[in-house]
């Protein structure tokens, strides 16, 4: 079918931050953008919820200012898609009633219950890198709340990820994403979809009960937007809605990372780093291969980084803001590019910081959500700066570990496609690709994510007959970041400091993680 740039779609992005919402016509452009702040909650260390009935009155403000910021009538958006945070758990009975905060997917108190599903010793678990499944991902919760909230598990008719219950306000259709549940969930459409075993073994085999029944494909139409949804948004009833997926994953569709070699890192607050494989494969330390993740056919393996751009923004907002403000703004810069030009200055290995950035503990490549951050090194030598640069150079080691064990394993890494807040920086893209050794490629569109809801949008409004037609059409490259050989041969040395960081401080922070369950409810 033509395209023109008078076809548009509204993708919808819900974050930990804020959710938004963008008009984007045919050839990939955004013409129109909306937000709202979204709050979260930190009830105990390790926890964080946030309050769906606030999700659903950002959805519709930001997707009435997108359209009103867009040039476009309401009435022409031909179809709508959204994606959301993946294993962030949302529990309704049966009249559609939140019972309790949702349970977003940095929080990690299911570590007990991630062990304890990984004792279960069941065949699905190849797919969680060789050991637990992270205490971020949805069974786990699921365990957490049936062991720690029995009353609300009994109540529970419905289980959701953020994803699904976005589809559900826009569509009235309860359904299962076959993205996030595969990705977080076990979930395998090649044997059987849900993992009934893996779950009866953990103690949770009712919880296939309590997931949405229908399981639909990105980009498939689930249905049209409700009545009720069209008062929300604006936009006209009856448009179709697309099935989304997790943000991150999302994101690789919108950066048209669709090949092998083809590397995606989706940045913001942590690092999601994703692969496709030319067929089934199990690593150590990484998570997948995920089958039919993104697209029939197409197996997806993933690394990630649970704190990146968070752990950034915890040292710039909460310990030197308002002094860099101040300098920034006499300098006449902002602030963020203010701190990059000062840390530019500062040579690689910011004269001797290892910083170990496990804030949220360690996603991959050890699995170990009791780790956590360290600063190494310190001298009074060390000025904000130097510490702004550990900060990003920490995150690169990450990293770079991530695509040591994807290579190690056969899988080819050429080029990493980037998006995402961190990927605005340019002295972070040249520490990535110095510390990595690989080329960064930034896109035309920034916007990655959101874009990548609005090529799911596309399809399922019929504007492009397949994915990747529309990914191809709609996405493009603005510059390549090259690694510096010099540099990379010294962040090699230095790589594996970070290593024994890790080495050191991984069992007192696990021996600590221990004693303090004992007295956590």
């Amino acid at each position: 079918m033509p395209c023109h740039s008078d076809e548009a779609v509204l993708a919808i992005d819900a974050g930990t931050e804020s959710l938004r919402a963008a008009v984007v016509d045919a050839s990939g452009t955004i013409r129109g953008m909306g937000r709202a702040a979204l709050r979260t909650s930190y009830p105990a260390p390790g926890r964080a919820e946030q309050d769906p009935a606030e999700w659903e009155a950002a959805l519709g403000e930001a997707a009435r200012g997108a359209i009103e910021s867009s040039g476009f009538r309401a009435g022409d958006i031909r179809g709508v898609c959204a994606d959301g945070t993946t294993s962030t758990v949302v529990c309704l009975d049966g009249a559609g009633m939140c019972l309790r905060p949702a349970i977003l997917w940095s929080d990690v108190r299911a570590t007990e219950e991630a062990a304890l599903i990984g004792a279960t010793g069941a065949p699905a678990l190849a797919r969680a890198g060789g050991g637990n499944p992270s205490a971020e991902w949805f069974p786990c919760k699921a365990l957490w709340l049936k062991r720690r909230e029995p009353e609300t598990w009994k109540r529970a008719s419905t289980l959701f990820c953020c994803t699904d219950w976005l589809a559900w306000k826009l569509s009235g259709e309860r359904t299962l994403n076959l993205n996030t549940a595969t990705m977080r969930g076990f979930y395998d459409a090649r044997n059987g979809g849900v993992p009934r075993g893996l779950y009866e073994a953990a103690g949770i085999g009712d919880l296939a009960e309590k997931l949405p029944q229908r399981t639909v494909s990105p980009g498939e139409v689930i249905g049209g937007l409700s009545e009720e949804a069209a008062a929300l948004t604006g936009l006209p009833r009856g448009i179709p809605v697309a099935a989304g997926g997790g943000d991150a994953f999302v994101g690789v569709i919108g950066l048209n990372a669709l090949a092998p070699g083809q590397v995606a890192m989706i940045t913001g607050s942590s690092h999601v780093i994703t692969a496709h494989v030319r067929a089934p494969v199990n690593v150590r330390g990484l998570f997948g291969s995920f089958p039919d993740a993104l697209y029939p056919g197409s197996d997806l393996l993933e690394g990630g980084l649970a704190s990146s751009g968070s752990v950034l923004r915890w040292f710039t907002e909460g310990f030197i803001g308002q002094k860099v403000a101040a300098a920034a703004e006499a300098a006449g810069k902002r602030s963020l590019a203010y701190l990059d030009e000062l840390a530019e200055r500062i040579p690689p290995g910011s004269e001797g910081l290892i910083v170990q950035e496990h804030w949220q503990g360690s996603r991959c490549p050890w699995v170990d959500s009791a780790s956590r951050g360290a600063i190494r090194g310190l001298t009074l030598l060390h000025r904000p700066e130097h510490l702004y640069r550990a900060i990003m150079e920490g995150v690169a080691f990450g990293a770079a570990l991530i695509l040591e064990r994807m290579e190690e394993a056969g899988v080819p890494v050429e080029q990493i496609r980037v998006c995402g807040g961190p990927s605005r920086s340019a002295l972070w893209m040249q520490i990535h690709a110095d510390v990595t050794g690989k080329p960064i490629a930034l896109p035309r569109e920034p916007e990655s994510v959101l874009l990548g809801s609005a090529m799911l949008a596309a399809l399922g409004a019929g504007l492009y007959p397949t994915l990747q037609e529309a990914a191809a059409a709609m996405s493009g490259t603005a510059n390549t970041i090259l690694p510096d050989p010099g540099r990379h041969a010294l962040y090699k040395k230095l790589l594996k400091r970070y290593v024994a960081t890790y080495e050191a401080l991984g069992p007192v922070s696990r021996a600590e993680a221990a004693e303090a369950l004992e007295g956590t409810p």
